[in-house]
């Protein structure tokens, strides 16, 4: 039985995508349709210095990505140097709690740049980011997920928790899903499918 021109279009479509998309499209058709009505592509490499993104995370943690990134924005805006920060540039909890911020996100923030040198050293000497981020108050498994698929790029992490996602999925499959167990299906670009799905909720995004 021949192909229909529906079929040829749509392996013609899989072959235009990058490796990450064609993948996860071919494994999951509702997340194709995602992946096909939307125009951009899932941006693999880093943009921004990782302290600053972590930075930029923490704050975003428990409010809107629209209002997070209006935060982050006005933050950068008062102190420049945090684009690519040292301990010698760190802003006082209180001036950042100036801008919004919880005294308990204000101070993470401050411990993060404070200690920016020595997590970095931790991670080139073949830490994970959760064993250099051990000890700072503030930091837990939603945060270091989001900021190693925004920030860092990684391409198979899953933020298991993160409420934006399961409303996503809830609306894209047409009822409650396991994030868990289609994050099997998705393997090893879990972050790329999280990344599709969290722009259909029309929200800006934290990267």
């Amino acid at each position: 039985m021949g192909t229909t021109l529906r079929d040829r279009r749509a392996i013609q479509s899989l072959v235009v995508l990058p490796p990450a998309e064609r993948l996860l499209s071919a494994r999951d058709a509702m997340l194709a349709r995602v992946i096909a009505a939307h125009p951009a592509r899932w941006p693999c490499r880093p943009t921004e210095h990782p302290i600053w993104g972590l930075v930029r995370i923490v704050m975003a943690q428990q409010i809107s990505t629209h209002v997070a990134c209006r935060l982050a924005e006005r933050v950068k805006t008062a102190y420049p140097l945090l684009a690519a920060p040292s301990p010698a540039t760190v802003p006082e909890a209180a001036s950042l709690r100036a801008f919004g911020l919880p005294e308990r996100r204000a101070r993470c923030c401050v411990s993060i740049l404070q200690r920016s040198e020595e997590i970095l050293a931790k991670v080139q000497q073949g830490q994970t980011w959760e064993e250099a981020l051990t000890g700072i108050k503030g930091i837990g498994p939603w945060t270091v997920s989001v900021f190693r698929i925004m920030v860092l790029r990684e391409p198979d992490v899953l933020p298991l928790g993160d409420v934006g996602l399961e409303r996503a999925i809830a609306n894209i499959y047409g009822r409650r899903r396991s994030v868990g167990r289609l994050g099997e299906t998705w393997r090893p670009f879990r972050s790329v499918a999280c990344w599709y799905l969290w722009r259909t909720l029309g929200n800006e995004q934290l990267g």
